[in-house]
C-alpha cells in the first residue's frame, strides 16, 4: 500500500466545500478530505458534494479500514 511505502500519515477531514454555507446538515454542502500528512496531495483525494451524514459515514468508513489494517 501506498501508506506503507511513504510512511504517510493518512488522515481524513470533514469540512464545508468552498463556495457553500454549510449551514444545512442534510445539504450537499460537505467534502471529506484525505490529508497526507496534513495536507492534500492532489484533488482526486477530497470527495464532495455530500451532506454532513455521508461525509461523517465515509469518513467513519476510512478510518475503520486504516485501523483495521493496522496503520
Amino acid at each position: 500500500m501506498a501508506e506503507q511505502e511513504s510512511g504517510a500519515n493518512v488522515t481524513w477531514e470533514i469540512r464545508v466545500s468552498p463556495g457553500r454555507t454549510g449551514s444545512d446538515p442534510n445539504a450537499p454542502d460537505w467534502q471529506v478530505c484525505e490529508l497526507e500528512d496534513g495536507e492534500i496531495s492532489t484533488d482526486a483525494d477530497v470527495y464532495d458534494n455530500l451532506t454532513l451524514a455521508e461525509a461523517s459515514q465515509i469518513a467513519s468508513m476510512w478510518t475503520k479500514k486504516k485501523e483495521d489494517a493496522g496503520f
